[in-house]
């Protein structure tokens, strides 16, 4: 199985250089094919950068499977690494932070209803002082006072996304309205991206040593 897992995920890891989104379905047809245990395998050879970059392509209208079936603490790390990938975004396209974060956390909360792992991963995000500002990022600068909270938000929106959080633990939702009352855009985006890139550079020595670790 390791042998096989390796091989797969050298050849899934090649993909996701050209298109995280195809690397995706690359991960699905392993799924199909050959099980999810075997789809699972290939993910913990491949280094979380990658998987960050596969991810991050998809969005919860098309949700990578990678969403569905990480652990908490493996999406927590990847919650950590990738805004390394946002000042490497097209200076062409108009980018936002929050719209970055609020479409990965909406594949993590608002595409499945496994709500037992859900909380577990909130859990696991919030105990994490950088996984707590990923979380609180969409939700900074907004005034949410008027919201209906006995009414169906919008399929999508930040403060269905919002509500979700509050439904499943209501001190993570306290925890996550904390920071964005009182931290800024620019402050919150700074640490993401500061603490990101360190991670990026761990992650990069730790590959590098391997290549270099007897066989």
């Amino acid at each position: 199985m390791t042998k096989n897992a390796l091989i797969l995920a050298t050849d899934i890891i090649e993909i996701a250089q050209e298109s995280g989104r195809r690397a995706g379905t690359s991960l699905e047809a392993i799924a199909s094919e050959q099980g999810d245990e075997t789809m699972l395998a290939v993910l913990t050879e491949m280094d979380i950068l990658t998987v960050a970059k596969i991810v991050r392509e998809h969005d919860a209208t098309i949700p990578s499977i990678a969403t569905w079936l990480m652990d908490a603490e493996s999406i927590k790390q990847l919650l950590n690494v990738e805004p390394s990938y946002w000042q490497n975004m097209d200076e062409e396209h108009v980018f936002c932070a929050q719209t970055e974060a609020h479409s990965l956390l909406s594949q993590i909360f608002l595409s499945t209803d496994d709500e037992a792992k859900q909380l577990e991963i909130l859990k696991t995000i919030v105990e994490d002082d950088f996984g707590l500002l990923y979380l609180s990022l969409p939700f900074v600068g907004h005034d949410f006072s008027e919201i209906e909270e006995d009414e169906e938000q919008t399929s999508g929106s930040i403060e269905e996304l919002l509500m979700k959080i509050k439904a499943l633990d209501e001190e993570s939702y306290r925890e996550v309205m904390i920071v964005s009352r009182n931290g800024t855009l620019e402050n919150v985006e700074k640490a993401l991206k500061d603490n990101a890139n360190k991670q990026r550079v761990t992650s990069v020595e730790i590959d590098t040593d391997d290549m270099f670790a007897p066989l």
